[in-house]
């Protein structure tokens, strides 16, 4: 998936923001779930093995994130 591709899904996030839109991506290692927490104003990445959850305002932030995740993937 491309950087553009994953600035799209998160842009569509939040022009449903009052909805409840939760993406699962797994790693090798671990499983995240990504949603849009509009009482933050913030993404939120959570990792499923840990609980970890890790907020992200910037949209270029959770974008190289989750680019650099899938990309980890694909090189496997």
């Amino acid at each position: 998936m491309t950087i553009t591709k994953i600035k799209d899904m998160l842009e569509t996030l939040l022009q449903y923001e009052d909805s409840e839109i939760t993406h699962t991506i797994c790693s090798v290692n671990n499983t995240f779930s990504l949603s849009y927490s509009k009482e933050r104003q913030a993404f939120q990445m959570k990792n499923i093995e840990t609980g970890n959850i890790e907020n992200y305002t910037d949209i270029e932030d959770i974008s190289l994130t989750l680019y650099n995740i899938i990309n980890a993937l694909n090189n496997k």
